[in-house]
């Protein structure tokens, strides 16, 4: 049995798939008129082709307006956008790749109205003359699912969760879409957040695409993956602890974990209320800026955005991309030495190497380095996820929604909740349909009490933390308690600090989820070791994302580290229909069920492949 699933896999990913792809982006050279006479114009320059893979949101503004155009010369249309991007799902999701044998599975539902929001953006365009106020016009997004969509069901990465939609978009949804942004479907997960492998209960196992047998890391592991891979131009990611951070470090991705109370939690299946947030994940900086201006908002229906009030709020993050007046030159950047007990939150061997030369880069380019120490640093958290759900739920139900769930279980839902009514199998544990990787933890989380938000003594401990490490990085100090003075005799006040995206540093996350300060995550280089980019993460003080946007944009543009993985397509899904792949992502793997997907088998892994793919050997 092992030798024949082994011998049809080393068929499928090596007979049966399309050649490689190889796709960079192309530059046309312009034409020249370097000899022609100075009183004679140079012949016009041909439009660049528009490049699919690694395309930003200015290349698809300048395909749209004609400045790029297709392969047979003419200006892009959003409907013509969105058909790329679903065919490359097509071509690309599923197909085991021969760095590491295994599919990149990113994508987890492909949204069936994504053509019909196309052409609805191509009629704007022609009524507007152009993307008009809409920054993010026809940017195909995969949302991580646990985001409800009014137009897609939204599962969190569970079985026990299908059927689960949502009679309204979350606030952060509304607002791309009020910005121009096209919701192309949703993205795998780690269930219900609470890994960080990308194993979601919904796929055998999310990726790497630059080498499949690494973890794409989690919880938003489909949305870093599919991004890495060009399957979509932005993505959403939430993060309770290194959620957004560490996949858009080992993705080669900018993603942003703001400051709690910038983005609002409402209509995101919630981990912890005292630490979520969601927030972008993009290729570039500027994207990233886009993406967060357009998610960000004041929403009475989450108390922390009102703790940021509009009249303080930046009309856009893309003002900070002004890199002579946001960038580098001047700042106080530290490096971060020590967090509580952890002597290493610069990271370790390859990642440790690669975030030291960034470091090297940034006092090139006119930064004043330091170093920071937290010696006092606690991790902090409040409350418990079964009031948050029940919470959840309440407003969902409020909105319209419709879901065969009502709470994490009907044994412990309260009453604060108005979960009276939460009976037998509305109840999440009582399904039977988690993951058993995942069902202890529900089981776990379902015992919190069902009626209690979170103490004020739990949050006030949260808030300390947070005015310890302003007030360091407010009049730094060496780790010896002493005043660090700049050359002036100034005790240095610094701008950011810098520290590891990942476990190459230990548990670095707790500090942004603690005291909800924010951060943006940059490619810093590739890991050689593994075949997987790295990232540093570049930590600010709550609200002030600008500064930290500034500062990666400014290094991103100097450095350029961000490249594309090399994957190849399969033959057998070239051709697929919306149907077939959505009913394909959505069909249980029973072979799959009954153990963690990196503990199986690899001839049950193969045929775990052969049903998702439906073919036979």
């Amino acid at each position: 049995m092992l030798y024949r699933h082994a011998r049809w896999g080393a068929i499928v990913l090596f007979g049966l798939l399309a050649c490689a792809c190889g796709q960079s982006p192309s530059v046309s050279e312009p034409v020249g008129g370097g000899d022609s006479p100075p009183d004679n114009p140079s012949p016009p320059t041909d439009p660049e082709v528009f490049e699919l893979v690694e395309a930003t949101m200015a290349d698809v503004h300048a395909a749209l307006a004609g400045e790029q155009v297709t392969d047979d010369g003419d200006p892009l249309t959003c409907v013509e956008l969105t058909q790329m991007y679903i065919d490359r799902i097509f071509a690309y999701n599923d197909a085991p790749q021969p760095s590491g044998l295994l599919a990149i599975r990113g994508v987890l539902h492909i949204n069936a109205n994504a053509i019909e929001q196309a052409e609805n953006l191509d009629m704007l365009y022609e009524r507007d003359g152009g993307i008009g106020e809409r920054d993010l016009h026809c940017m195909p997004v995969l949302l991580k699912d646990n985001y409800d969509t009014y137009d897609a069901p939204s599962t969190s990465g569970s079985y026990s969760m299908l059927g689960h939609q949502a009679g309204v978009d979350a606030e952060s949804v509304r607002g791309l879409r009020a910005a121009g942004a096209l919701i192309l479907g949703k993205a795998n997960q780690d269930e219900f957040a609470y890994f960080t492998t990308g194993f979601s209960a919904r796929a055998i196992q999310v990726t790497n695409p630059y080498n499949t047998a690494q973890s794409p890391a989690g919880s938003s592991s489909g949305t870093g993956a599919s991004l890495a891979a060009n399957f979509a131009l932005g993505g959403t990611g939430s993060d309770t602890c290194q959620s957004i951070r560490h996949p858009s470090s080992v993705n080669g991705l900018v993603g942003i974990r703001p400051s709690l109370g910038v983005v609002s939690q409402h209509g995101i299946f919630p981990l912890s209320h005292a630490r979520d947030t969601g927030g972008p994940m993009t290729r570039t900086v500027r994207d990233a800026a886009l993406m967060l201006t357009a998610m960000a908002s004041v929403d009475p229906r989450d108390f922390r955005t009102l703790e940021f009030p509009a009249s303080e709020r930046p009309e856009s993050y893309t003002r900070f991309l002004d890199r002579e007046t946001y960038g580098v030159a001047g700042r106080n950047i530290g490096v971060l030495r020590q967090l509580g007990s952890n002597t290493d939150p610069a990271g370790t061997g390859a990642q440790g190497e690669l975030i030291a030369a960034a470091v090297e880069q940034l006092a090139a380019m006119g930064a004043h380095i330091y170093d920071i120490h937290l010696p006092d640093f606690t991790s902090r958290g409040a409350g418990n996820q079964n009031y948050d759900v029940g919470d959840y739920f309440n407003i969902f139900e409020l909105e319209g929604g419709s879901s065969p769930r009502r709470c994490l279980t009907s044994l412990n839902s309260g009453s604060s909740n108005g979960r009276e009514s939460c009976m037998l199998l509305d109840g999440i544990l009582e399904t039977g349909r988690v993951g058993p990787r995942t069902v202890g933890l529900v089981a776990t989380f379902a015992t919190g009490d069902p009626d209690q938000p979170g103490t004020q003594e739990e949050l006030d401990a949260m808030a300390a933390e947070r005015a310890y490490v302003e007030s360091v990085m407010d009049a730094l100090v060496d780790e010896n308690g002493d005043p660090v003075l700049d050359d002036d005799g100034q005790q240095v006040r610094l701008d950011a600090f810098i520290l590891s995206p990942g476990p190459t540093g230990g548990r670095t996350c707790d500090l942004g989820s603690t005291t909800h300060m924010g951060s943006v995550v940059v490619p810093v280089g590739f890991d050689e070791s593994v075949g997987v980019p790295r990232g540093m993460e570049i930590f600010v003080r709550r609200f002030d994302e600008g500064t930290g946007i500034g500062i990666a944009h400014d290094y991103e543009q100097a450095t350029r580290h961000r490249a594309p993985p090399d994957i190849v397509p399969s033959v057998l899904t070239a051709n697929d229909t919306l149907a077939d792949f959505n009913a394909r992502q959505q069909q249980a793997l029973i072979t799959a069920t009954s153990a963690p997907p990196e503990d199986l088998p690899l001839d049950v892994y193969i045929q775990a492949l052969e049903e998702l793919l439906g073919v036979s050997p």
